[in-house]
């Protein structure tokens, strides 16, 4: 078999792997897509919870903790003592809730504080991964700026087949065979990266929708106790 028959013959095994390449890499494409679009769902779920938690919950559970100090205050204002020990126990009280009320805000102010720690540093991760998607959009231009480059030199004649020889397509060949086993093997990488990610976002969904449950939860618990304490500040009224 001569040497432009086996090119023939390679340049068909080429195609034949480049059209499992193919399909393996527009599948990579759209299931990255489903990837892409589980986990900006999932985003929008997780800025949803915050805001239901930080700006609803807490500030509400906030407010009642104010109330409930001004209660006890006045609850213990509305003592008339007869003595002198009974005015020490009624000031030794007052600054014993005060003090019971600032450690839990003090708490709480170390519980913000991690987590603004952490908040900023996922804000960091992201600067870096909009970095990262920058960066790929630069990829994307350059590559077509090459290849619009290479189909201007084509269309002036440059790299034309009629300046081809059997040796210079055998190694475009050869280079070719190459090319595609390496591209084979990291399509094949990307497919089960792809699938890992994709299961995490499904394991992220099931914990947001987790958390939502607690949130809605722990807003019927804060109503409870702003019940209870409404109650308490109508027995001070009366």
């Amino acid at each position: 078999m001569s040497q432009v028959e086996q090119n023939k013959e390679a340049i068909a095994a080429n195609k034949s792997k480049i059209t499992n390449i193919k399909a393996i890499v527009i599948g990579n494409r759209a299931s990255l897509y489903q990837s892409r679009s589980m986990i900006e769902e999932n985003r929008l779920m997780i800025l949803s919870n915050y805001a239901s938690a930080f700006m609803g919950n807490r500030q509400l559970a906030n407010h009642n903790t104010d109330e409930i100090a001004d209660n006890r205050l006045t609850i213990l204002d509305e003592y008339t003592p007869e003595t002198q020990v009974e005015k020490n126990c009624i000031n030794a009280t007052i600054n014993q809730s005060t003090l019971e009320f600032f450690a839990h805000r003090c708490e709480l102010n170390t519980s913000m504080l991690d987590i603004s720690e952490k908040m900023a540093s996922i804000n960091a991760q992201l600067i870096a991964v909009n970095q990262q998607i920058m960066q790929a959009n630069e990829r994307v231009v350059d590559f077509n700026s090459e290849q619009i480059a290479r189909n201007h030199d084509l269309l002036d004649g440059g790299s034309s087949p009629s300046q081809a020889t059997v040796q210079s397509n055998q190694a475009l060949i050869e280079g070719n065979a190459i090319a595609a086993e390496e591209l084979s093997a990291n399509a094949s990488a990307n497919a089960e990266r792809i699938l890992d990610v994709m299961q995490e976002s499904i394991e992220n969904t099931e914990l947001l929708l987790e958390n939502k449950t607690q949130i809605n939860r722990r807003r019927d618990s804060i109503m409870v106790n702003r019940g209870r304490m409404l109650d308490n500040r109508a027995r001070i009224k009366t």
